[in-house]
Order: C-alpha cells, then structure tokens, then sequence
C-alpha cells in the first residue's frame, strides 16, 4: 500500500510538472493521457484496497465504492396484482430485484473535546459524534465543543439591525410582541417562568454545578397568553390580559399551592395543574431508546450517538434501549434495524438511503424553540405517555418522514454504500411558529425579510454544511440526494444550489419562477430583500430560473395523517354510505384575503349560494356542512360522489383527502400538479376543471355518466392505499385494529356505495412510504448515488471549450 501511494505521488508530481513547464495549455489533454491513465490505474487500486489498511483518501472500508447491480426489470406478476392505473414501468421492479447481503453498522473510534471520558465530552450537554468527532450541542449551546452559550432571549421586538438577539429588559407597557417575559426567562429555549423570589418561581441551577444541570427548583411557566395587562405601577396595558393579582396575588399562579388562576402548559412534556407532571416528550425514533428525549433533541447515553443515538462507538455492545425495560410506552416509536448487527445469512433490499446527522440547528433545536407542543410534530404523548396522533399540522413529514427513514428497513448508516442521501432540515417548522414567535433565529434574513426568506437562507446553510463536511453532495452533483419542502407554496422559494436534488413537496406548481401566490405577506417570497448587511446579493438572485417542479426528477408525495381522521372512509373497513350528495368542499373561505386560495374559494362559495347549487344540485361549498346533513368531515366525504380539490394559501389537502374517503376528487387549480403526479394516472380516478369554468360546476359534473362514476371509483380502489403512510409502523397498526374492530360489522352490512369497503390487506403493502421506495428503487441507474455521475457546470463548460480547440 505504501509503495502504490509513493508511486501515485509521483505520478502526481510529474503530472503537474509537465503541464506547467513543458506544454502549452492547447496541447496538455492530448499528452497528458498516458499519465493521467497511470495516475487513475495506481490511484484506482489503492481505491480498491480502501479493507486493507488504508488509502490515499482516508483509511479503511469507509472509502471503498460499493458496487451494486443494475434496476431490475419489472415483475409481471407484480404488475398485473398490484400496478393498476399506474403511468410508465417503474412499478414492480423493486419486488424483482436481488436483494443485498446485509453488513454491519460502523462503529465509531473518535473522541470529542474535552478527554475520553464519554460522560465529560461535549461540556457535558451535547453529544460526541464517534464517526466524525465533532460536537452536536442542544438549544443554549454552540461551539466544537458545546462550551459557547448560544441565548435566546424572550425578546420583546425583533431586532431591527445586528446580528445578535434583541436582549433589552422587557417593559410590558410597551405592549407585547413576541414571546416577552416580564418575569424569569429561560434563555436556551425563550420560556418565561415565574421569578425564583416566588414560592413557585423558578431558581435556576447552582452556578458551581456542571452545564446544563437541571434547576433547584423548575418553577411555573408563564406562556404568552397568560402574560399580565398591568404594569407594577398599576397602569394597563396590551402586554397581556390577566391581573397582578392574578399571577401575584395571595392566591396567584406564582404564589399558591393550589391557585385560583392556572397557565397552560405548553411546553412539550409538561401536565398537570401546575406544570409539574413530566411525561415523554417527542423526539424522532424516540433516541433508539438509548437517550433522553430532551423537548427534541436526544441526549444519547454514553457510548452512544447520532441524531436518534442509533450508532454507537466500537467496544460497546448491541443492547436493546429503554423500551424493552423501565419505558415501554416508547416500544411503538423505537425501530432502527440499521443499527443491528446482521443475522447469518441476512440480506437487504435497495434503495439504501444515508439520513445526514446534521447539526441540530436545522432540525431539533426548532422542536426545543417551538411554541407550544403541538406544532411541528406529527405525534405526541399524553399524562400516561400513551400516544396520539397531531393531525391538525399539515406539515407533518417534516418530522414524521424523518422519523420513518430512521426505522427504515432501507436505512444504512454507512454512507459509502447508499444510494441516496436525506435531508432532514424542518423549514415548516422555522416559518411557523419559530422564526416569528421570537427574534431568534433569524437565519441572516435581516429585518425586512419574510418567513420563506428565512428558511431559504436556512436551507442554504444546510447545503453548504454538507458540501464542506461531507464527500457525497460534490461526488454526484446533488442528484442523489433528497430534500423536503411541505410548505404552503411547496418548493418555490427552495434556493438555486439545491435544484439539483430530488425535490419531495406537496405541491407541484410548474411555472419557471412563478410569483409567490399567498395571501399572508411574510410567506411572500417573491418580494426582494436587500439589504448591504444582511443580504447584499439580494434575495431573488438566491432562487434562480426554476420551476417549483420539475416532473423529470421530483415527486409530489401525499398529506401525512393518520388512520382515524378518515374514520367514515369505506377504505379503511367502515360500512358505507349512501353517496347522495353530488360534490362537497368543506373549508377556509376567508373572504378578507382576496389572493388566498387564488380567489377560488372565495368565488365559488359566493357563486353556489347565490345559485342555490346544494338546493338544485346537491353541491356543498362552505365553511362548515352542509345544510341539514349529520354527521362531520369524513362523513361527508364519504356521502359525495365527488370532492372538489381546490388549494388553499397554496397547498391543501383536499385531492389527499377525497381519494382516501373514495369520493372522485375535481381538480381547481391550474398549473398545479397533485400527488404522484407522475407516477398515477390521475385522470383515471380524478376530473379537472379550469378556474376560468368554476361557475359551469353543475353542468360538468352532471355530465359524468354512472360508467364513467364507475369506472373512476373503481379506479380509486386501485390507488388509494398509495395516498396514505401506513408503512408508518404506528399508522399501520391503527388500520389493523380498525380493521378488526369493524370487519365482521362491514361484512354484515348493506353495500350503499362504490368503492366496496376493505376489510383485509397489507397495511404496509403499496402505501405512499412504499409508493416512494418504489420510485426511488426504479431512478437508481439515472440518479442514484451510483448512477453516472454528470458533470458539473464549470467541467461541462471546460470540455466544451477544449472540443471547439481541437475542431480550430
């Protein structure tokens, strides 16, 4: 091995010594050949070698390419049982394939400052990478080794220049902006809490102790909205809305055992009266069940490492966490065959797919900053740590696809050998309730910018973190990596440098930088920011020339909610209804906001009760049911023939919707893609309709024959399973148990409508987690990790060059 890296060097030295003494720049590719050849066969075995010993690239295994075979044709079985109203081939490829063998998870061997004790690194807060020997810090800490303090203040108003948090004592006859607190702050995370000078105050921990040792005393919150309207001189204000008395008085919320005046708990975590029951709080695959759930960020045990601490360092043994021991609630949550050592024999299916460890700014720390605990999460637990789904968040695959990825069965945590690269960065989670609740972070926006600004910039840090950290990004363009973005506009404030990517939202608007479409201004992200500061080049040179979506490499997954909000849906084993409304659309109208929704709602509620449309036609459009009708949301959809799929501030989940209650969705909303768009064939199972022929709804959907109703609800029997994540461990097994729960009551009941209800089949057959599996499977020879790699833009322009020299 040495002597092939001595020989290599060589080659290396002569290489460069040729080109800039001897040959002029026009005659270098036709001499340089042989050379670079030889360079390439030494450099290529010691490549090869990467098991033996070393490298001139690193040490070790870690650098040798993994080999893998081609895209294996589709099944026919497979096509015929299970691939109707499918577009293209790409079905039934993934069940044909060889599987791999399996391999053994990495183990780390690096230390972190400060020494070798694993329970001393990191200043005692954060957690030490084994791989790569760097520091992840939670919220209130930063630095390579988590010493810096990194505040966040409860500021009373946004900065207005600089670049550190407004800090200035809060005065609550200013009024009350943001998450100020007259009282004690919390500055890791900007909670208030009463003073320590109260008997229920908060006292912060003894100095003298280690970094982040818990408070002697936790004292009691003090949320936003429990703020006092009153000054200590007694003068009013809109600071807030209680009394002095209210929160100090004798009989206050500070004050008494038992008060007469109680604040909400809002931080993840947190119950009782008081606040001060602890239950579980949420953490992506609950730290492998090795580490603490702290409000989102795992602080692994010793030994242990990595965003949900599945990876571990060499000399500590495989054991199962602390679901199979003193907390069995976290049992559903915990998954991660990634991290096992392989059985005899065992082998794996690809895609194998690499989720980043990125620095937890981008991800958990937004969980620690946010608001209260139901945003950002797609889960959460009770007082008695049982669970339950939070289906009022639209963005929920920001933390739920991350976590599905983490329990993967295509999961690998050795990087050299995947084929694609995941990004979970939470920019949902930072544009609401983040970025605004507070003036930190401000992810150098600068004053004047708008939440999508925001999280562009962030989006932009994550790139160039990677590129700078990481081999792969560079290795192949960007192409094999995936990147998230369920925002309201889906990716069309998504920055320049990630469109190479392989980009998820659920929303595939296809116009070359369309115009921000909102009807809230801050998400506008067609408005220019610049400032000589913050952002001299300006926001929009950040975004390029680029549709939102590009149908040759992105895809448009569904909404991500769980069973039992489709609890009438006949799919899902409920007995069915009779379908004797002909179109329903229940949502926002917010007349106020002329852009919101594009002026389709607003239009199309006027219009239908101007016209009587439910008296004549049985068509519902409102806020609310429909007139003399019981029952709620889902059943009514399950009641209609059709569901109209209209957007929202962007974004909404009707199409989702409709297609998993079997009610045929009627797309509003022109030049926007839906869900798997290019994967489905959408006209099969849905109806468009122009914006411009909104007003001719009745005459159009009268039109439908009972063949083509049939035909299209048959259809939607077909696809509907891949419209909802039930390969989502939790999710599948709510649909068992519905299952169970209704199949013999299903059976026994009269059949009112199509399609016929399921009572029976694989929740984790054919859903969207596998729908995408599918799909990713099928591109590996185009985009994949080892597919063959493009060229970037600076080598294509250099190859093109030296071909119009030779033709001179």
């Amino acid at each position: 091995m040495a002597a092939l890296a001595i020989t290599a060097l060589g080659l290396m030295v002569c290489a460069f010594a040729l080109k800039f003494a001897v040959f002029p720049n026009d005659q270098w590719a036709q001499y340089s050949q042989p050379v670079r050849q030889a360079m390439h066969t030494v450099t290529q075995s010691v490549w090869d070698d990467g098991g033996s010993g070393g490298s001139l690239w690193g040490t070790g295994k870690q650098n040798a390419r993994i080999k893998h075979p081609p895209v294996a044709a589709p099944d026919e079985q497979v096509v015929m049982a299970r691939c109707g109203a499918t577009r293209g081939n790409w079905c039934g490829r993934y069940d044909n394939q060889t599987p791999l063998p399996a391999r053994a998870p990495p183990l780390g061997n690096q230390s972190c400052l400060w020494g070798d004790d694993l329970a001393l690194q990191c200043n005692f807060v954060g957690v030490c990478d084994g791989i790569k020997g760097w520091c992840r810090c939670p919220a209130g800490w930063t630095g390579d080794d988590c010493s810096r303090r990194m505040r966040r203040p409860c500021s009373q108003n946004h900065r207005s220049f600089g670049f550190e948090p407004y800090d200035r004592p809060t005065d609550p006859s200013l009024g009350g902006t943001t998450l100020a607190c007259a009282d004690l702050c919390d500055e890791d995370i900007a909670h208030c809490y009463c003073n320590s000078t109260y008997p229920h105050g908060r006292i912060p921990a003894d100095p003298e102790k280690p970094p982040g040792a818990p408070p002697i005393r936790k004292g009691r919150p003090i949320s936003h909205q429990c703020r006092r309207g009153f000054g200590f001189d007694g003068k009013k204000s809109d600071f807030g809305t209680n009394s002095l008395d209210a929160l100090y008085g004798e009989k206050g919320w500070c004050v008494a055992d038992e008060p007469e005046h109680t604040c909400p708990c809002l931080l993840d975590g947190q119950h009782g009266p008081t606040c001060q029951g602890v239950h579980e709080s949420f953490c992506p695959n609950q730290c492998n069940g090795h580490g603490e759930c702290l409000l989102g960020f795992c602080k692994c045990q010793p030994g242990w490492f990595g965003t949900d601490c599945a990876q571990r360092m060499a000399g500590i043994p495989w054991s199962p966490g602390m679901e199979d021991g003193e907390r069995p609630w976290l049992k559903p949550f915990v998954h991660t065959p990634a991290a096992l050592e392989p059985a005899e024999n065992a082998t794996r299916k690809r895609p194998l797919i690499y989720v980043y460890d990125l620095p937890p700014m981008y991800n958990a720390i937004m969980l620690q900053y946010r608001v209260d605990f139901s945003s950002c999460v797609h889960r959460q637990f009770n007082e008695q740590n049982g669970s339950y789904p939070i289906d009022s968040w639209l963005y929920q695959p920001e933390t739920g696809l991350h976590e599905m990825l983490l329990q993967s069965e295509h999961r690998t945590l050795d990087p050299e050998e995947a084929d694609y690269f995941y990004l979970p960065i939470y920019t949902s989670c930072l544009i609401f309730p983040v970025l605004f609740s507070n003036d930190s972070p401000y992810f150098h926006g600068g004053p004047a910018a708008g939440r999508t600004h925001g999280a562009t910039n962030m989006l932009m840090e994550v790139q160039k973190w990677v590129a700078t950290h990481h081999p792969y990004w560079d290795r192949n363009g960007g192409r094999d990596h995936i990147v998230l973005t369920v925002h309201d506009e889906g990716s069309c404030w998504l920055p320049a440098v990630l469109r190479p990517a392989i980009v998820l939202s659920h929303w595939g608007r296809t116009e070359v930088n369309p115009p921000a479409g909102s009807g809230y201004g801050p998400d506008n992200y067609s408005f220019e920011v610049m400032h000589p500061v913050y952002q001299p080049e300006g926001h929009l040179s950040k975004l390029g020339s680029f549709p939102c979506y590009d149908p040759s490499k992105d895809m448009i997954i569904p909404l991500m909610s769980s069973p039992n909000k489709y609890h009438a849906s006949p799919l899902l084993g409920a007995p069915t209804y009779k379908r004797h409304i002909l179109a329903f659309f229940n949502g926002r109208i917010q007349p106020e906001i002329v852009n919101y929704s594009r002026g389709t709602r607003q239009f199309l509620a006027n219009h239908s009760a101007a016209h009587d449309w439910w008296g004549k036609h049985r068509i519902h459009i409102g806020n609310g049911g429909p007139p003399g009708e019981v029952g709620d949301y889902s059943v009514s959809m399950a009641s209609s023939i059709f569901c109209l799929a209209l957007m929202g501030d962007g974004y909404s989940s009707r199409f989702d919707d409709a297609v998993l209650h079997g009610c045929i969705p009627v797309i509003i909303q022109d030049g926007i893609e839906l869900t798997w768009h290019s994967l489905l064939d959408l006209p099969s199972y849905s109806m468009r309709i122009a914006q411009k022929d909104m007003q001719k709804i009745p005459e159009i959907l009268a039109a439908v024959s009972e063949e083509q109703v049939a035909r299209m609800q048959a259809n939607l029997a077909l696809v509907w399973r891949r419209h909802i994540w039930t390969g989502y461990r939790p999710y599948g097994q709510q649909v068992r148990q519905l299952l169970e729960e209704r199949r013999n009551k299903t059976n026994a009941a009269p059949l009112l409508s199509q399609p016929p209800p399921a009572t029976d089949y694989n929740p984790g057959e054919d859903d969207a987690l596998s729908t995408l599996m599918q799909w990713l499977y099928s591109r590996l020879d185009d985009l994949g990790a080892h597919a063959p790699a493009s060229p970037s833009p600076a080598a294509a322009a250099a190859t093109k060059a030296a071909g119009q020299r030779r033709q001179r």
